[in-house]
């Protein structure tokens, strides 16, 4: 019986978990930070408007999106179980931060954030080209891991010392790995893929965003 319990117990721990810092969020999150910590002037207007217009492109807009499909039965269901399921998330992301970094580009002051939009792009692309194949790397450690490895390179080259808000972030992320594993939605290797792919395809933004921008 007790067992039971905490089972049951744990099982809804991490859902909850996963719920919390599932991926659709976690861009939000960074920006927030972002503009907590970074020691530039930002009007408190512009703030806000990034962050409600990312709350309403990448989140609503795409939640409200597979709400349709789901209700049509276009999808198993809302975990994505099925990598081509994932492959139709991973395209309808891709056009949302395509519209997203176009739309941030034209205001010049968020050009630190720049290395971070591209990098999701870069990441949702080879998360599509990981589904076609029938593989479903995690898509939580890639957001979690892309987002840490954005602050750590972002922190390194502004001078700050943010250790604090890393050491959270990175126990968020084992919290979240551990999350996924208990439930079953990933294995070992699947959480390997998406740690390599966040940290590639941020190294890749920043690469990228210098070189071209």
């Amino acid at each position: 019986m007790m067992q039971r319990l905490l089972h049951t117990i744990l099982r809804a721990g991490a859902f909850l978990i996963s719920l919390i810092f599932h991926p659709v969020f976690i861009p939000v999150y960074t920006v927030w930070l972002y503009f907590h910590l970074t020691s530039r002037f930002f009007l408190p207007a512009n703030r806000h408007f990034l962050i409600l217009y990312l709350t309403i492109v990448s989140i609503i807009i795409p939640l409200l999106f597979f709400g349709v499909i789901l209700r049509a039965k276009g999808i198993s269901g809302y975990c994505l179980q099925h990598p081509r399921e994932r492959l139709l998330f991973s395209v309808i992301i891709l056009v949302v931060y395509t519209i997203i970094f176009s739309k941030i580009i034209k205001y010049h002051q968020f050009i630190e954030l720049y290395p971070f939009f591209f990098g999701i792009i870069l990441s949702v692309l080879t998360l599509a080209l990981f589904n076609y194949f029938y593989k479903k790397p995690s898509i939580h450690t890639l957001a979690l891991t892309g987002s840490i490895v954005f602050f750590i390179i972002w922190s390194y080259y502004s001078q700050l010392n943010i250790l604090n808000y890393l050491s959270i972030m990175i126990i968020i992320a084992t919290l979240v790995i551990a999350a996924r594993v208990y439930s079953g939605a990933h294995d070992f290797k699947e959480i390997v893929q998406g740690i390599a792919i966040g940290i590639l395809m941020q190294l890749a933004g920043f690469y990228l965003t210098w070189l071209f921008f």
